[in-house]
């Protein structure tokens, strides 16, 4: 059985730093792991089971503390398991989502990918483990 990981659409900076971090992520997980955006999965649930995925081995993955991804899950009747959110491993204000009109975001480090890449990993290992 198989852990999906639901992404939000952040954009800005949170948006590269949740890219980079399926990046580094994905090259150790992605024969386990399926990854959706959440938009997708609210639009038909039921592509979850078709790919081989448990409801209870659903994963989200939110860009800051409003958390769009469990609201958009939890509208079709999705509760992840294990919720990720970036405000909780980054410790810098980060801007927020908006339009991107700039795609140079120099305070962005390689360190904060990680650390989203390694929050995402973890809650990989205890979804697996349960």
């Amino acid at each position: 059985m198989r852990v999906a990981v639901i992404i939000c659409g952040a954009n800005s900076e949170r948006g590269i730093i949740m890219e980079r971090a399926v990046e580094l992520y994905s090259g150790k997980w992605l024969d386990q792991v399926i990854q959706f955006s959440a938009c997708t999965v609210a639009a038909s649930p039921l592509i979850l089971g078709m790919s081989g995925v448990r409801m209870d081995r659903v994963i989200s993955v939110n860009g800051c503390r409003n958390c769009c991804t469990d609201i958009i899950l939890k509208r079709s009747d999705i509760t992840p398991y294990r919720s990720v959110i970036i405000d909780d491993i980054i410790d810098r204000p980060i801007s927020k989502c908006e339009s991107c009109t700039s795609f140079i975001f120099p305070d962005i480090t390689e360190e904060e990918s990680i650390g989203v890449a390694v929050a995402i990993e973890r809650a990989i290992n205890e979804t697996l483990a349960d």
